[in-house]
């Protein structure tokens, strides 16, 4: 069930065209804020612990979908389990068409309308640019690495999680990377150093695999040589994101393109459609990946 699950939710993931806007959050950020206002009642030995909070807002949350996919065994011929298990990876995904956003971006940026370019984004991803930019070489770089982020944190790492532990892995992950971006909502240092140590080790295994197939979906040389640079690598959640930044632009070739051209807007544009194209062939080799292990599984 599991490949079917994935190739299904890929499917839907690629001809889901539309925006996908949709209000499914704020339920996050009131159980985030709920569950801050009453952890004066967890006992003071575990209160005292640093990742008491953040286990609660990760696991508790997972009771809910345990029941349902436990009264929907045997439900429908397993058609009702299948159902729940497409959801929740979608729902696991990421919440604005990448595609579009990166067509659109690209045609205003060969445009030269930065400024369009720009505004298009942050209408789109209120948060990829840290400020407004007047540097524009600076905002290429800011959303290109948005787009290597989304494209592990919202789809690669997500479809690991769910091989490995099902949707209840798949749904741990999204609300670890959820209050990973949130961290700034909890009421200590302490804990928000920890739910990055906890999120860099969780994504420790899952980017390596990312950039594993980035090499074969590209560069295999160049890229490999990237992964073997950063090694084991520090646990830190922006260091499995810097290597996949390096991996991602070693196997798309990033480093020719910027030697055959020396115009700064078109060599960015090329570079950003090799990344596009890299994504697109790093999906099939997954899919590849997948089908070669259900049928050894």
């Amino acid at each position: 069930m599991s490949f079917l699950t994935i190739l299904v939710a890929l499917i839907i993931n690629h001809y889901w065209q539309r925006e996908r806007q949709l209000q499914v959050d704020s339920w996050f950020e009131t159980w985030l804020r709920w569950l801050l206002q009453r952890q004066s009642s967890i006992p003071s030995v575990m209160r005292d612990w640093r990742g008491t909070l953040p286990l609660l807002v990760v696991l508790l949350p997972l009771v809910p979908l345990a029941c349902l996919l436990w009264l929907a065994q045997g439900v429908l011929f397993g058609l009702l389990t299948l159902g729940l298990h497409v959801i929740v990876v979608v729902y696991c995904f990421s919440r604005v068409n990448q595609p579009a956003l990166i067509e659109q971006y690209l045609a205003l940026w060969r445009a030269r309308d930065y400024e369009a370019a720009y505004l298009h984004v942050e209408q789109a991803v209120p948060d990829v640019f840290d400020a407004s930019l007047q540097d524009y070489a600076l905002m290429h770089r800011q959303f290109t690495r948005y787009i290597q982020l989304a494209a592990f944190r919202q789809l690669f790492a997500v479809l690991v999680f769910y091989a490995l532990l099902g949707p209840i892995g798949a749904l741990a992950y999204w609300l670890l990377v959820t209050l990973y971006r949130r961290a700034q909502s909890l009421d200590t240092r302490e804990e928000a150093e920890f739910v990055d140590r906890l999120l860099a080790v969780a994504e420790w295994v899952p980017a390596r695999l990312l950039a594993l197939a980035y090499a074969l979906a590209g560069d295999f040389a160049a890229t490999f040589n990237e992964i073997k640079r950063f090694g084991l690598g520090e646990l830190q959640a922006v260091s499995n994101i810097d290597m996949l930044e390096a991996c991602s632009a070693a196997g798309a070739g990033v480093t020719e393109l910027a030697a055959d051209t020396t115009d700064f807007s078109q060599r960015a544009a090329l570079s950003l459609e090799a990344l596009r194209d890299l994504l697109l062939r790093t999906q099939v080799v997954w899919i590849m990946g997948l089908a070669l292990a259900a049928l050894v599984v």
